[in-house]
């Protein structure tokens, strides 16, 4: 199992929100886990350097 933490704009916890009530959902992160689905992400070191990263 792997725990993300994301840190929402009041923009976004707005559109999770929504989607969770409009999906009948009962927390916000079961909605962000049905979110996810249809989305493209892609994963990228912020604090590292690329080639450290891939060591």
């Amino acid at each position: 199992m792997v725990k993300i933490q994301l840190d929402l704009s009041e923009n976004e916890d707005r559109l999770v929100e929504l989607y969770k009530l409009s999906n009948k959902l009962k927390t916000k992160q079961e909605a962000i886990k049905r979110m996810i689905q249809y989305f493209e992400v892609e994963v990228k070191p912020k604090n590292i350097h690329k080639e450290e990263y891939f060591k």
